[in-house]
Order: C-alpha cells, then sequence, then structure tokens
C-alpha cells in the first residue's frame, strides 16, 4: 500500500483543524462509520470535484476567515489516485483564483464545499425538500415524458 499512496505533512492553524473535526463529524455520521482524514478525501475526491459551485469571492473570503497555516501538525496519507484528483482540483482553484493555492488551501476550500453541501442537505431533509431533485429531473422514457404533453388540436 505505501507505494499506492502519497504522504503530506501540513502545518495547520486551529480553525482548519477545526473544520477538519467537523468534517470527520458529518462524514462519519453519513456513513455510519468512524472516519479519519484520509478515508474522507479518498471517498469523496475525483477529478471531477465541483470547485465551481462557489465564486472566486466565497472562497477568498472561506480562506481569510479559515486561516490555513499554524502550528498543528497533521499527517495525511491518501492514495494515488485521490493524490492525483487532488492536485487537478488544486490546479483548478489557482486557475479560479488567479494565484497559487497550497495544499492546505485546497485542503480547507474541498472542507468547506463538503460541509456546506452537508449542511444543505439537512436543511433541505427539515423543510421536506429533499425529493425536490427527483421531481425535477427530466423524463426518462418517451412513456413518462409523454404524461406530460398534452395534443394541440
Amino acid at each position: 500500500m505505501k507505494g499506492d499512496s502519497l504522504r503530506y505533512e501540513l502545518d495547520i492553524s486551529e480553525h482548519l483543524f477545526l473544520l477538519t473535526t467537523e468534517s470527520l463529524r458529518l462524514r462519519s455520521n453519513e456513513v455510519k462509520r468512524y472516519q479519519t482524514l484520509a478515508n474522507l478525501i479518498d471517498d469523496t475526491i475525483s477529478i471531477d470535484t465541483p470547485v465551481d459551485d462557489h465564486s472566486a469571492e466565497t472562497i477568498l473570503e472561506h480562506l481569510a476567515a479559515i486561516p490555513t497555516d499554524g502550528n498543528i501538525r497533521i499527517d495525511l496519507r491518501i492514495t494515488k489516485t485521490s493524490a492525483d484528483s487532488f492536485g487537478e482540483v488544486k490546479q483548478r482553484l489557482s486557475e479560479k483564483l488567479g494565484s497559487n493555492v497550497s495544499i492546505g488551501d485546497a485542503l480547507s476550500v474541498l472542507l468547506f464545499h463538503y460541509v456546506v453541501g452537508q449542511k444543505a442537505t439537512r436543511i433541505l431533509k427539515r423543510l421536506g425538500l429533499d425529493s425536490v431533485e427527483e421531481s425535477t429531473r427530466p423524463a426518462t422514457s418517451d412513456q413518462e415524458a409523454g404524461d406530460n404533453v398534452f395534443p394541440l388540436r
């Protein structure tokens, strides 16, 4: 497994540390198993991880509110595939923000995105709107589409 993973040693701020623990709490509750930061990243990151869901301004505000660098050392070992995806996400974030984004910054934005998505899902469920996505999907067959068509004379 050592050859199939990459290791990152990061010195993060207390604020970012709290974001990691909140993300792990949410993920553990979601999958009903204790999770690690590596599990969370390995399970949720891909080349297609959306970084365009939030505006550059929102991301910059997040990075200002949650400083990345600090004195809490974390050791993160993720799969090579996840590391490749993580690098791609980091590059896309750098392009979006017009400046070089650190590994810690990219991690912070990914966790921010995860927490926001989890909180939004929870709010929609409380409002009874958790099935809205399914009801707004286009019909998948001619039969279903035909149910919504009224003939004109």
